[in-house]
């Protein structure tokens, strides 16, 4: 019975949903319709729906557009129950400006983005006849250019439509009805390897994945230089950071916040210091604008299944996986990289092994095994450089040029 009953709440959730999205799809079109009465402008406009302000990758891509003459217009508010009046007025005036710019970057999925109705160039014929047999967006909107700056440095877990249908993934009537990841130009990875996994996230041709890194690349250089000064001036205990992945279905584990009710500091020893850290989104905060003080001060980063382990990387500072659970990680929502087969001395499921890890590392009884981390982050950021923000730039413009 009980089964029953959450499965007619989970019918009527999703009859309430898809009627709400058919809404707000009327609602945004119309508006739009009006707006693009308006003569459009070079204005490159940056949205957010999950911080108040822009952070790094923002901020750096705006002043490389500003400097080239562009109109820069950040448009970035956190979406929560008590924000509701003030994002309506924050919707339409996203609407406005998308019909003025030409040029539109996101860090997430934008919904308002996902129900418009664009100017777009169709796919190629090979595409489309691949869009018969999956789901797979074929339309790319040539007026405004939208660019996804994907937050994530590496495709870790599976996400979007690689994860459709699971406890940690979207429904497909969901995705379908809200337009998710819908009207994308052009999607921004971090390393070659990563494209393949973007393009069945995103459910886009890969040819519509670019690799050209994070503008915050430059950011992580500069602070691991500070770091290293500061490493070699200071003699300090080893700093432990427990960082899980969100976690965003209730019927999921934690093993980290199990971990966490029966964690005791001294099973390390009084060489080692332990912060925790988890994930701001699951805190009822916003998401992060930039790396964590915590992290900068860690020595060694336990996580789950987080991106942070590139940053951490990035950094120079090590990383190890606590996955009791990643048989069912497996499954729900899946992952890319899978550090049981590409760091397995780096992926332990008992805190007693974790524990034994951490002592033995930090005392040196056993050397820590880089090539496994290597394995795991590979080639992701072979191509990296600095100045990321100009080659995202020149690429754009070059789009635009070639459009005309």
């Amino acid at each position: 019975f009980r089964d029953e009953s959450h499965t007619r709440c989970g019918i009527r959730s999703g009859i309430m949903k898809a009627a709400f999205a058919s809404l707000a799809r009327w609602f945004f079109k119309a508006s739009y319709r009006i707006c693009c009465f308006l003569p459009r402008r070079n204005e490159v406009l940056f949205l957010s729906r999950q911080v108040d302000e822009p952070g790094y990758n923002f901020r750096s891509l705006g002043s490389e557009f500003q400097r080239r003459g562009w109109i820069v217009s950040y448009l970035t508010k956190r979406l929560s129950k008590r924000a509701v009046a003030s994002y309506s007025f924050h919707v339409v005036r996203e609407i406005y400006h998308l019909a003025r710019c030409r040029v539109c970057v996101l860090d997430r999925y934008d919904p308002v983005v996902g129900l418009l109705d664009f100017d777009c160039e169709a796919a190629d014929g090979a595409n489309i006849e691949l869009a018969s047999s999956a789901l797979l967006h074929t339309e790319f909107p040539g007026q405004p250019v939208v660019l996804q700056l994907w937050h994530a440095f590496g495709a870790f877990k599976k996400f979007g439509f690689q994860s459709l249908d699971t406890p940690e993934g979207h429904s497909t009537r969901t995705a379908q009805s809200f337009g998710i990841h819908r009207n994308y130009s052009w999607i921004v990875c971090t390393g070659e390897q990563n494209r393949a996994a973007y393009a069945e996230a995103f459910s886009y041709p890969i040819e519509r994945i670019v690799a050209l890194g994070l503008p915050e690349y430059d950011d992580l250089l500069e602070k691991r230089k500070a770091i290293d000064k500061t490493a070699v001036e200071n003699e300090r205990c080893v700093r432990v950071l427990f960082a899980p992945t969100l976690r965003k279905s209730d019927d999921s584990p934690h093993p980290f916040r199990e971990l966490r009710r029966v964690w005791d500091d001294s099973l390390l020893g009084e060489d080692v210091e332990v912060a925790w850290s988890f994930h701001p989104l699951e805190e009822g905060a916003g998401a992060s604008l930039n790396v964590s003080e915590a992290l900068l001060e860690a020595d060694l980063v336990v996580t789950d299944y987080s991106s942070i382990v590139y940053e951490a990387y990035v950094l120079g500072k090590r990383a190890a996986f606590y996955v009791p659970d990643i048989d069912d990680y497996r499954r729900s929502p899946g992952l890319n990289a899978d550090p049981g087969k590409l760091a397995p001395r780096l992926a332990f499921s008992t805190q007693e092994e974790l524990v034994e890890f951490i002592q033995d590392v930090a005392q040196g009884r056993r050397p820590y095994p880089q090539e496994d981390f290597e394995r795991f982050v590979g080639s992701t950021f072979d191509d990296c450089s600095p100045h990321m923000e100009s080659r995202i730039v020149d690429f754009i413009e070059g789009r635009l040029r070639s459009s005309e």
